[in-house]
């Protein structure tokens, strides 16, 4: 929305990322206090078998729980998702190129604009299908806990499990599909790692003093280009 605005520092970047990480470990805290190591039935005692359960002090911390766990990992992101994304959507949908109109010009930043849109939508309808299921199957199994007896219950759980993890590399994968800009990025950052370099071609020395010359104009007309903040941004 405001890409000419200075960005974060990196203390504060560092700032932030230290915050959801901690975040995140205290919301997943309850879980290793209250694990324990048990033997459920006589099977697992004859076999000298153990596994680990969670043994709250009261079914009703159990539930809460769930419902709190529910509430801060899908429906507040998926909320702020909503809020954020609508927004960027309004702003960047409504605001007016600067300058003379060009039909040329308004076209491809119509379409820019539309892809745009639609990427965000794609991204909260991933989040939305990744999520729900698992929040769903956990939710329904915590109040009714003779859904363990089923046989079929392991196979749904992993499904659902892993449809909800499978989440964390999703958008990378929207970025690369459906932004130009990211994809030429990541190829880029790509290029820096590999351990094949591609060559640089030998320049003759008249040349090179061409472009030392011509250094200067490509800057400012590079600076020119980036003052249209709306075309660099879409």
């Amino acid at each position: 929305m405001w890409p000419l605005r200075p960005r974060l520092s990196r203390r504060l970047s560092h700032g932030a990322m230290l915050l959801v990480w901690l975040f995140a470990v205290l919301t997943a805290l309850p879980i290793p206090v209250v694990s324990r190591l048990a033997q459920p039935d006589s099977w697992h005692s004859h076999c000298g078998k153990w596994v680990c359960q969670e043994d709250w002090p009261s079914p009703l911390y159990r539930h809460y729980y769930t419902l709190a766990l529910m509430t801060l990992q899908y429906f507040a992101p998926l909320a702020v998702l909503l809020f954020t994304y609508t927004r960027i959507g309004v702003v960047i949908w409504g605001k007016r190129t600067p300058g003379e109109a060009e039909n040329l010009r308004d076209q491809r930043l119509a379409k820019a604009k539309r892809k745009m849109v639609t990427m965000m939508i794609t991204v909260v309808a991933a989040f939305t299908v990744c999520w729900l299921p698992f929040n769903i199957l956990v939710t329904v199994w915590t109040y009714n806990d003779w859904l363990s007896d089923l046989p079929w219950l392991p196979g749904l759980y992993f499904a659902c499990h892993w449809l909800a993890m499978s989440h964390s590399c999703l958008n990378p994968l929207i970025y690369f599909w459906m932004n130009a800009r990211f994809r030429q990025s990541f190829r880029t950052a790509l290029m820096c790692g590999s351990p094949f370099p591609r060559r640089t071609p030998t320049v003759p020395h008249h040349i090179n003093i061409a472009i030392g010359a011509t250094c200067t104009s490509f800057r400012s007309q590079h600076n020119r280009k980036q003052t249209t903040y709306l075309e660099d941004v879409l």
